[in-house]
């Protein structure tokens, strides 16, 4: 049970003398006069047939007298436990007879438990002398109820279970049955035997046949309330009888919308809560929820904290494939988009509502919640629901429903450029999803230029969310080859060159890193671009760094492997690029490139080091391999990489990849530290399909060509630069002849020498 501190009160019914720890639970306190559902019909019992009549508990029958005499005592008994001194006149103990005169105990629970001795009996009688005062004992018990320490005993002395019966029966008029909901509501709060009392007789389907009953409405629902909460095989079972339909059922009314039973929102959305966090409680919601709560959501006098239960709710349902396409295939995405919109001036709006004295909409009990809880909690509404509109635009039935021409996709263009930043992040996420063709793209490019907002925000805004939502919504548009040329003519590489500055967010640095692989591969001019000068001024430091220059420090300074490998999959992009010279720049023009890269980025090469010294991604193991070699195709390339090799760290996998061997016995555990040895696999590991096992041999195949494609070239570059047991060791596994321990040892030691008087042996491969 959740403590009564944490839980707010509930909402709707005043208790006339209800004690601080009840105010977790509505009271039912009696109302005026309602009508009767029936006004001819009897308060005799007619028994449903799936329940047996109660036995007559004797023979001896009542005057009107008596009764009224027991109707006294009943009442008197619950005035004078209520007393200060608590003290319980000897006439008003019993209830035995009214005729019994002995003198009550104090107010423990068996002395409750023996006051309430008989009163079963005397309800019986009552019953079934058809007589009037029957609602009226149950109001007298039902109001006893608001006090907790009668609840246990109304249930071990047979109370509750004769008001289940009067529940489970029809033709009951309408003051009893309002007197006995008012009963098992008080009698249930906290106290869980009664409730599996109700779940034990299957009486929550009666009570949800209540709602039914507009001038019952406004009881059924916090009785049932009371029942479910905390109280799982009640919510079960309600759920299983119905409660989901009739709930939407009823909040889709026009009674509910125009009249005070709306002041049930709140228990309404709680049962709903209760409902849908079962296994199979979404599944039981109908076609029609998700419509039925969005648009009593955006209906004007719904207060705040309702607005945001209620679409709270409805984003649950729309977790559930069957509710995405319904709302899909009924056009309505429009709802929750709608509602997004709504929801930033509902702060506003609830002021307005109580300037105008329309406080009566609120609740009874209720704090209005200040400015700043009420914005997060719509913060986190809004968040959800974008959520949930990333799913369903992810769907294939969304791009068909909703074309670039339609209505709904120019209010998400006219988004990009809005003042609200969750209104931006949802029209990046939705119209991202949207652009997954090439067709899109373009037309989102060259005829929407949306681009131009979406550099707009990386440029202005310092909110992440949103501009991490427009860097991949840039991405998806920057793998059209026709977008990539004009996103570079937006200054989109400058604007990345910000992103990939802020150290504080690496989720950010992440994402600009891997937009700007992007918009690099296969893009010769956004690569010179990307080698531009950081100034034009020849006189200024900053002339002779480019923004490649900023994107390799940041793959210096983080820590995180994945934006090393962006940064590293970025350079393996320009290798590619500049490897084949495109057909409008002339060769020169290539080579020239080619030189200023090497010659303004010395350590071009180093961000490679993370790929080939992983296991984790082969393919990408492969791209680093590849690119390596293609460096070491020209002579300043090979430069480059020939520094970066005078490091045992990077050295020690070239070996392994040519050979096919580990070398971690040749080395001590301590040097040997490029990835750990590979670790035993198990019997599952080992289960590779023949096709699995082909595809494996074929890239270490592939990686050991280019590997050797390597070392030819470093030899032949800058074969006179290095030192006889260096080169001998390249020879040797050039030629495939064996390479023993004592030369690669010798080696490592003569590095080791090497990388301890230079500035080499700073880098250390991250592993992952």
């Amino acid at each position: 049970m959740v403590s009564l501190q944490s839980r707010s009160p509930i909402l709707g019914f005043q208790a006339l003398s209800l004690s601080e720890s009840f105010a977790k639970y509505p009271d039912f306190t009696s109302s005026g006069s309602h009508p009767s559902i029936d006004p001819n019909s009897s308060s005799k019992a007619i028994l449903d047939a799936s329940r047996p009549a109660p036995k007559t508990p004797s023979d001896k029958h009542y005057s009107e007298g008596e009764q009224q005499t027991m109707i006294s005592t009943l009442k008197n008994v619950f005035l004078s436990a209520n007393r200060p001194d608590g003290s319980i006149p000897v006439n008003e103990a019993s209830l035995t007879t009214p005729e019994d005169t002995e003198t009550g105990p104090d107010s423990s629970y068996s002395t409750r438990v023996e006051m309430l001795h008989g009163v079963r009996d005397i309800l019986y009688q009552l019953w079934f002398a058809d007589s009037s005062l029957v609602s009226e004992a149950a109001q007298v018990l039902a109001d006893g109820a608001r006090d907790s320490a009668w609840r246990k005993p109304y249930g071990d002395t047979g109370i509750v279970d004769f008001f289940l019966i009067v529940v489970n029966t029809e033709g009951v008029s309408y003051d009893l049955m309002l007197q006995s909901l008012r009963l098992l509501g008080n009698s249930c709060a906290d106290v869980d035997m009664n409730r599996a009392r109700v779940v034990a007789q299957d009486s929550t389907l009666p009570i949800i046949r209540q709602l039914h009953i507009p001038s019952l409405v406004h009881v059924a629902i916090p009785v049932l309330f009371n029942i479910c909460v905390d109280y799982e095989p009640a919510q079960i079972q309600a759920t299983g009888n119905g409660l989901v339909h009739a709930l939407i059922n009823l909040i889709f009314s026009e009674s509910f919308l125009s009249s005070d039973q709306r002041n049930m929102t709140s228990y309404v959305c709680r049962l709903l809560e209760f409902a849908t966090a079962l296994p199979n409680g979404i599944g039981a919601a109908p076609e029609n929820a998700v419509e039925v709560l969005l648009r009593l959501a955006a209906d004007p006098y719904t207060e705040l904290e309702d607005f945001v239960a209620l679409n709270n709710l409805a984003a649950t349902l729309l977790s559930d494939l069957r509710f995405q396409t319904i709302l899909v295939a009924h056009c309505t995405v429009e709802l929750p988009l709608s509602i997004l919109v709504n929801s930033y001036s509902r702060i506003a709006a609830t002021e307005e509502l109580c300037r105008l004295n329309l406080e009566s909409r609120t609740p009874a009990g209720v704090d209005r919640q200040s400015d700043a809880e009420a914005e997060k909690s719509l913060v986190q509404m809004r968040t959800v629901i974008i959520q949930v509109l990333s799913d369903i635009s992810a769907l294939p039935e969304f791009k068909s429903t909703y074309p670039l021409d339609s209505p709904l996709v120019g209010s998400l263009r006219l988004w990009l450029s809005a003042s609200q930043s969750q209104l931006q992040v949802c029209a990046c996420i939705v119209l991202g999803n949207l652009a997954r063709s090439d067709e899109v793209c373009r037309t989102m490019v060259h005829d929407f230029h949306i681009h131009e907002s979406l550099i707009g925000i990386l440029e202005e805004s310092r909110d992440t969310p949103i501009v991490h939502a427009a860097a991949s919504f840039l991405k998806n548009l920057a793998l059209m080859r026709d977008n990539k040329d004009t996103l570079g003519e937006s200054g989109i590489v400058e604007i990345m060159s910000r992103l990939w500055s802020m150290d504080t967010v690496p989720q950010i640095q992440y994402a600009g890193a891997s937009l700007g692989r992007q918009v690099i591969s296969g893009s010769y001019d956004n690569i010179k671009r990307l080698l531009a000068p950081l100034s034009s001024d020849p006189d200024s430091p900053a002339h002779s760094r480019t923004y490649l220059s900023l994107l390799l420090s940041l793959c210096e300074k983080t820590d995180q492997v994945p934006i090393k490998m962006e940064v590293a999959r970025s350079v393996t992009a320009i290798g590619r690029a500049l490897s084949s010279t495109p057909t409008s720049e002339s060769v020169a023009e290539v080579n020239d490139t080619l030189d200023r890269l090497y010659e303004l980025h010395p350590d071009i090469a180093w961000p490679l080091v993370t790929m080939v010294c992983q296991s984790k991604w082969p393919v990408v193991r492969s791209e680093g391999w590849f690119t390596f070699a293609l460096m070491a195709k020209t002579f300043k390339g090979s430069g480059a990489i020939n520094d970066l090799l005078m490091d045992m760290e990077i050295l020690r996998p070239l070996v392994e990849t040519i050979t096919g061997r580990q070398t971690v016995g040749w080395l001590e555990p301590s040097e040997a530290s490029c990835g750990d040895e590979e670790p035993e696999a198990d019997a599952g590991s080992n289960r590779q399909t023949e096709t699995e096992k082909r595809k494996d041999e074929e890239t270490r195949r592939i990686d050991r060509e280019n590997a050797l494609v390597l070392v030819s070239k470093l030899l032949e570059h800058r074969g006179t630069e290095m030192s006889d047991l260096r080169k001998q060791v390249f020879e040797d596994l050039l030629s495939g002849s064996d390479l023993d321990y004592v030369s690669f040892r010798q080696l490592s030691e003569q590095t080791t020498e090497k990388n301890a008087s230079s500035s080499m042996g700073k880098f250390v491969p991250q592993h992952e």
